[in-house]
């Protein structure tokens, strides 16, 4: 694989963001944009999991995207009206019985938010730039990454839109705002483990829950492994009960949801007609 490091996405009052693009050296097929975890508190675009995920995708034929975010944002970046919609969210998570930080659901999720749709839409408008075969952009985050990429398939009415990919992985994350689940949201998979005590498993007992009620082209997957970081090494390198890869799920999700694939409408309604949910 080859990779062009420091490409500006979007300017922010407070800071220039930048991703390190990882390219196979035949022609990509989609993008897929990572964000890093660190409960949007620390982190970096070049974090110990970024290379081994790089790898695989390349690879596999994709671009590899990996993008700072805004870390630390407070309430205090945004606007009265902004301000307001975020406290009320906020409550709103808390009071849906999510067992996590409050931080996680704060004004520096919201910025996150904001800035991973930034670069979906970058990586959408520039694809041809890298000789990428499609516009499709997909989103894998780890953790607080995760989060923010499965409110981005899934946004709040209250505050402002941006670009949505058109798949979502989260690894070992959370939907904190499950009112917002769907029939029309982004086909997603939430891949966790058990023992997670950062985001503990109810969490995605709770969500699929809701995603079933609403109806939502959203499902999970609970691997074997323990531990709030094990859903990388599983998505790496394991399989389900069925002998399935959780690699092979991912790459069915994504299969289906490319803008080359006629499948896309055929997933949602499959996903949202049949219990379990099939495998994408």
């Amino acid at each position: 694989m080859r990779i062009i490091e420091n490409i500006t996405y979007v300017e922010r009052q407070s800071e220039n963001l930048a991703l390190d693009l990882y390219l196979p050296y035949r022609t990509p097929q989609a993008t897929v944009v990572f964000a890093h975890g660190g409960g949007f508190q620390k982190g970096t675009r070049s974090s110990a999991e970024v290379l081994p995920l790089a790898r695989r995708f390349t690879r596999d034929g994709y671009a590899f995207a990996s993008i700072s975010y805004r870390l630390k944002t407070p309430l205090e970046a945004f606007d009265l009206i902004h301000r307001k919609a975020i406290r009320a969210n906020r409550k709103r998570s808390v009071e849906s019985g999510l067992a996590t930080s409050k931080r996680l659901m704060g004004p520096a999720f919201e910025a996150a938010r904001l800035d991973l749709g930034a670069a979906v839409a970058f990586m959408k408008s520039r694809s041809s730039g890298w000789d990428i075969a499609t516009s499709s952009v997909f989103v894998v985050g780890i953790s607080a990454g995760g989060i923010a990429a499965l409110s981005l398939a899934y946004p709040p009415e209250n505050l402002p839109t941006t670009c949505r990919p058109d798949a979502v992985l989260g690894l070992g994350a959370a939907m904190v705002q499950p009112w917002c689940l769907s029939p029309n949201g982004v086909p997603s998979l939430m891949l966790h483990s058990t023992m997670d005590r950062i985001i503990r498993p109810q969490n995605t007992a709770l969500v699929e829950k809701a995603a079933r009620q609403a109806e939502a082209p959203l499902r999970t997957i609970i691997c074997a492994r323990r531990g709030h970081g094990a859903p990388v090494e599983a998505l790496l390198n394991d399989q389900d009960k069925t002998g399935t890869p959780y690699w092979t799920h991912m790459r069915m999700l994504f299969d289906a949801c490319s803008d080359q694939s006629s499948a896309r409408k055929r997933l949602i309604r499959l996903d949202v007609s049949q219990r379990p949910p099939p495998s994408f």
